[in-house]
């Protein structure tokens, strides 16, 4: 199969997919507008504006389709490359398998009525479309309607799941502080800020310790007030790491949290029940199709009480982690190992390669 996929260069995500990819026989072209290592062609940025970046840049992918003659292209991001792969007219003449990421399909389209209707001609012009979970594929159907479409979500190296295995399960009782991680970037939508707003009084009398990553648009905002209101060993940061440093890094921490307003499947929780943490995550939609009630502590966004009453019942009255721990990552390793994802990813275009003709 010959692949030109267009995708975010710079994403980590991105990377292991290619990889996957490559490492199962596919002949892959990656191009991008973002700068990253593997990076095989490095498309023009014909605008002094970002949100036309992705407009202009159809004609240049028109011309990559001809010259290459893949077998399909595959964007990823619905209002971004998928719109610019619907401008350049390629499907007139090449199967398309869009991969909609979550917040292409879930924030940009409500931006505004232009957003929604890059989303929606995005869609239009795909042949098939891939999710990453259940709601996000209903989200799509709501937007316009597609014939084919696939749930895969992207999942886990054996390498992460094999630290289940030698991992010590918590012990909520006696551990103090309880060891947290919050992985999401430093950004609005993320919701940092209700974290430490609602936890201050149990970080501070050490019953807790947050770790936090250093992405987002409000990293330097985000440090100065933690350093205003926290003791350094309390809540603390890390950078960006390679791939196999994050997965020995994250084997050490207790909990995962999140108090994203919006997610589909995220990937850090799916990393994060592999290994053998405990979900505690904001009560959204996006989210359902790996946690509920019974497998993770759910809370109310709305509510900083909430989240203190959630942390405090694992602290006070905890429930038997261990047997959740474990069935949370048999539930990983049954539906959520990456190469298996990228398996059916690539049955899935075969398909549509042949019924194309």
């Amino acid at each position: 199969m010959k692949l030109l996929l267009l995708a975010d260069g710079r994403a980590v995500h991105t990377v292991r997919y290619q990889k996957q990819l490559i490492d199962f026989g596919a002949d892959v072209t990656l191009a991008s507008l973002e700068r990253g290592d593997t990076v095989d062609i490095q498309l023009k940025k014909k605008s002094v504006s970002r949100s036309l970046y992705y407009a202009y840049a159809n004609r240049e992918i028109k011309e990559l389709v001809r010259k290459l003659n893949p077998d399909i292209v595959n964007p990823h991001f619905a209002s971004a490359y998928g719109f610019s792969v619907a401008l350049s007219r390629v499907w007139k003449r090449k199967p398309i398998a869009l991969h909609c990421l979550g917040s292409d399909i879930l924030i940009s389209p409500r931006k505004s009525i232009a957003h929604r209707r890059k989303v929606m001609y995005a869609l239009s012009k795909t042949s098939l479309v891939f999710t990453d979970s259940t709601y996000v594929a209903n989200m799509v159907q709501s937007l316009h309607p597609v014939e084919k479409s696939c749930v895969i979500p992207w999942g886990v190296e054996p390498e992460l799941l094999n630290i289940f295995k030698k991992k010590k399960t918590a012990d909520f009782n006696k551990s103090r502080p309880l060891s947290v991680l919050c992985p999401r970037p430093l950004s609005k939508i993320y919701n940092n800020n209700f974290i430490l707003d609602s936890l201050e009084e149990l970080i501070q009398k050490k019953q807790i310790k947050l770790t936090f990553c250093l992405r987002g648009d409000d990293v330097d905002k985000f440090r100065g007030m933690v350093q205003k209101r926290f003791s350094e060993n309390m809540v603390t940061f890390y950078d960006f790491k390679p791939r196999e440093e994050y997965i020995k890094f994250i084997a050490d921490f207790d909990i995962y949290m999140s108090a994203s307003l919006s997610d589909s499947s995220p990937a850090s929780l799916i990393e994060a029940i592999a290994v053998g943490m405990y979900p505690v995550v904001g009560d959204i939609p996006g989210l359902s199709d790996w946690i509920d009630s019974s497998n993770a502590s759910l809370f109310n966004l709305k509510s900083k009480q909430s989240l203190r009453d959630t942390i405090n019942q694992l602290l006070n009255d905890p429930i038997n982690i261990g047997s959740v721990l474990k069935s949370n990552h048999e539930k990983v390793l049954e539906k959520g190992l990456f190469e298996n994802n990228i398996k059916d990813t690539i049955q899935a275009m075969e398909n549509l390669i042949r019924n194309a003709g």
